[in-house]
């Protein structure tokens, strides 16, 4: 084998070794299950997440619109597992949805 293949044949080992790493490592910390429920009242927005790891945070994501139909997302405090979040819309808005918007 001369010079030129040998290298070619570490460089894709090597590469090769760089491309598993991260799914072995991701196999290791597990997968997480968020399980995240959403539900309005009036035109208030509420969220609740469980599942989340230990430093995971989540807030309630609304969207509102305006009498002229101009849409508006706003958010809620955020909280830590297992905790309820809402949000309001601002003024004479109108609810149009909610999520959530999840930080771990």
């Amino acid at each position: 084998m001369n010079k030129k293949k040998a290298a070619l044949v570490i460089a894709a080992v090597i590469m090769g070794a760089g491309l598993a790493a991260p799914s072995a490592v991701a196999a290791e910390s597990g997968v997480r299950s968020v399980d995240c429920n959403t539900w309005s009242k009036g035109e208030t927005g509420y969220v609740y997440c469980s599942g989340l790891g230990v430093v995971g945070a989540f807030r309630a994501k609304v969207v509102c619109t305006d009498i002229r139909g101009v849409e508006t997302t706003v958010y809620g405090p955020w909280v830590g597992n297992g905790k309820t979040t809402s949000r309001a819309c601002p003024g004479s808005g109108f609810l149009v949805r909610v999520g959530a918007d999840i930080r771990d």
